[in-house]
């Protein structure tokens, strides 16, 4: 599959890239926000649920580990759908059924199954608005602005982190949480649905939609999908180096993200002054994600990586040298921002450059069941360990080794094959 020479296609220019698919890349990157919603919303539903029902927090915030066990099962299979059908009617699909199902939580009772089981509904519909359908139609269409096409999209997760708190706690506070559920589904419908609707495609959905015979297809659609099939990618060490560079920094750097207001307040940092810096992270994730964008255009991704993962280690040297610094904390964030904001990008632009985008659907969509499963582990590993030791610190001196294999796999990627067409 690999060539010595580069695929015989006429190279695009960036801007002419974004001239024809910016609307893939907005509606992706809205796609990106609605699939947060669940994490940038529980927080504001933990106290209202809690005073009704009686539940503990541990068992409201249960069905999120529960999607993410769906997520990690499901996105293999997500994948192979992606490669065969392509990401388009399962976008389409997977937005008006997270909508739905995410609105049914109005209907939750003191009942802990209902609970549990609308959560297993809503789990089994985010699999289908999972990054590996949005990157899949961006990294389709971008080859020469891959890059930065790819962290604009991901940018969709600021957009959650910004307006899903604001507009849960208004609704709750004025109508109710069982309204508020209603509400913000609606929210994120009337922007998301339309969107993906009208504006979100992919190669292979493109092809389809003019019309291209099966014999046409084979001829014209497979050349702009070059690479390797799952089954040569996936037993080879690159492949395991690569997940592993996306599985740590999902345990370690998303767990440090949503735990810092206790990591701060633990160090001495009064809580609702620890709150406002950790407020801090979304706007250096969107500078992280557009810088890290730019850079994987220009330079290899695995150096871009690398570097980022030896960001958050300036973060924990921060927090464990001056506890109790608001200064230090705050430049702890702002770097550990940058470090979000890079390494999602370079796994899933790395992943189109080392394997192709032949698979990338099964590909990718295993990478990305590892992140979904180390996102839901990570935050519970981290507070386990405070309730063993009394304190954060032990998790965050943890970190630093682990930062620094990730970064070691990330720099052990590599050059980039070049692919040849499939035939």
């Amino acid at each position: 599959m690999i060539a010595a020479t580069a695929i015989d296609t006429v190279p695009v220019s960036a801007r002419v890239e974004w001239k024809r698919n910016w609307g893939v890349v907005l509606s992706g990157a809205l796609g990106i926000a609605l699939a947060s919603l669940t994490i940038y919303s529980i927080g504001a539903f933990i106290a209202p649920l809690e005073a009704e029902f009686g539940w503990s927090r541990g068992q409201i915030t249960l069905g999120l580990t529960l999607v993410s066990v769906l997520g990690m099962s499901l996105s293999p299979f997500i994948g192979l759908a992606v490669d065969r059908f392509g990401p388009r009617r399962l976008g389409i699909a997977g937005v008006i059924l997270y909508c739905i199902n995410f609105a049914c939580f109005s209907f939750t009772t003191a009942a802990m199954w209902t609970w549990l089981g609308l959560w297993f509904l809503l789990g089994l519909s985010s699999a289908l608005i999972k990054p590996t359908i949005w990157t899949t139609g961006v990294s389709s269409l971008f080859d020469t602005g891959r890059g930065f096409a790819l962290s604009a999209m991901l940018c969709g997760t600021a957009l959650g982190s910004t307006f899903t708190p604001i507009v849960a706690t208004w609704l709750i506070d004025t109508y109710g949480w069982r309204v508020a559920y209603v509400g913000l589904s609606g929210f994120w419908a009337i922007f998301v649905i339309p969107a993906v609707l009208f504006l979100f495609s992919s190669a292979a959905d493109s092809h389809r939609v003019k019309g291209i015979s099966p014999g046409e297809e084979k001829a014209t659609a497979m050349p702009l999908l070059p690479g390797l099939h799952w089954r040569e990618a996936m037993p080879t060490w690159k492949f395991v180096r690569l997940a592993g560079s996306a599985f740590i920094p999902s345990l370690t750097v998303v767990s440090f993200v949503a735990s810092i207001i206790p990591i701060l307040s633990f160090a001495g940092i009064e809580r609702s002054t620890a709150a406002g810096i950790a407020g801090l992270v979304g706007l250096s994730t969107v500078v992280g994600r557009l810088t890290g964008g730019y850079l994987l255009d220009r330079i290899n991704g695995g150096i871009v990586g690398g570097v980022s993962m030896l960001l958050p280690v300036i973060s924990c040297v921060l927090i464990l040298s001056f506890p109790g610094s608001v200064p230090a904390a705050t430049a702890a964030v702002m770097v550990l921002g940058l470090s979000l904001g890079a390494e999602l990008d370079a796994v899933a632009y790395l992943t189109t450059r080392h394997f192709g985008l032949r698979s990338f659907g099964v590909i990718f969509g295993t990478i990305s069941g590892l992140l979904a499963l180390a996102t839901g582990l990570g935050p519970f590993l981290v507070n386990t360990s405070y309730d063993y030791t009394g304190s954060y610190y032990p998790a965050v001196m943890a970190y630093i080794p682990l930062f620094l294999l990730a970064s070691a796999l990330f720099f052990s990627l590599g050059r980039y094959p070049v692919f040849e067409s499939v035939e």
